[in-house]
């Protein structure tokens, strides 16, 4: 089996590369990749701007002929009752939203099955967030998984959206992040060290997501093994 893995550093699924000891294939459109118990495994780093994610996954699916595509990453809560380092599944199809749910019920971290909405540009209000969930149904909201699931059902791909929320519904992260039309994070941390008063709050943000990204990488990793054990594709 041919198992494709997106995300946007290594730094949200570092258990998985940890575990799989990954070698780069391709610098040009960061790709990595190992066997694991027989199954080629594909990690495909998409980065953080989304036009040039959307092409290099794009390139990504063509080259590698995926039998099933698991879609990682962070995401921001939508609905009150999903709090920070719960993560969020989507799929279309029901064999992976079970895979998922066994392994992260295994490991006892906590999670939602619930749709995820895609936008262009963060949303970093509460103010936006709230508005945001008046008009969709999505408990929680990214940058890529949607248009990544469109790349995939294009060419039936099975796929499998796996978000860790760092931000809550009531978090309002524009201090930080606003005015940027893009996440560069060199820019913002050396924006935030030259603005004292944002440091409780980046401080605050950094221990979000690293809770977040730290349960995402276990359950992407339990998920991963799932589907090598259980799905015969």
């Amino acid at each position: 089996m041919r198992i494709g893995l997106v995300a946007e550093v290594k730094w949200e699924v570092r258990e998985v590369c940890r575990r799989l000891k990954l070698e780069l294939l391709d610098a040009r459109d960061e790709m990595w990749g190992a066997t694991h118990h027989g199954h080629t495994i594909r990690l495909c780093l998409s980065g953080m701007v989304p036009a040039m994610a959307k092409q290099r996954v794009d390139r990504f699916l063509d080259s590698q002929k995926l039998d099933l595509m698991i879609c990682s990453g962070l995401a921001g809560a939508l609905k009150p009752h999903v709090h920070i380092g719960e993560l969020i599944v989507q799929s279309e199809d029901p064999r992976l939203i079970a895979v998922a749910e066994r392994a992260l019920k295994h490991r006892n971290i906590p999670f939602h099955v619930g749709p995820l909405v895609t936008v262009s540009q963060p949303v970093l209000t509460p103010a936006a967030r709230r508005a945001l969930a008046a008009t969709t149904p999505a408990i929680a909201v990214d940058m890529e998984s949607q248009t990544i699931a469109k790349l995939c059902k294009q060419r039936n791909i099975p796929c499998l959206a796996m978000k860790g929320v760092s931000d809550g519904i009531d978090d309002d992260l524009s201090p930080i992040l606003g005015g940027f039309d893009i996440i560069n994070i060199p820019r913002i941390a050396m924006w935030v060290l030259m603005k004292p008063q944002t440091w409780p709050l980046a401080a605050r943000l950094a221990r979000h997501s690293y809770q977040s990204a730290n349960n995402l990488g276990h359950g992407v990793w339990a998920t991963l093994e799932g589907m090598e054990t259980s799905l015969q594709v």
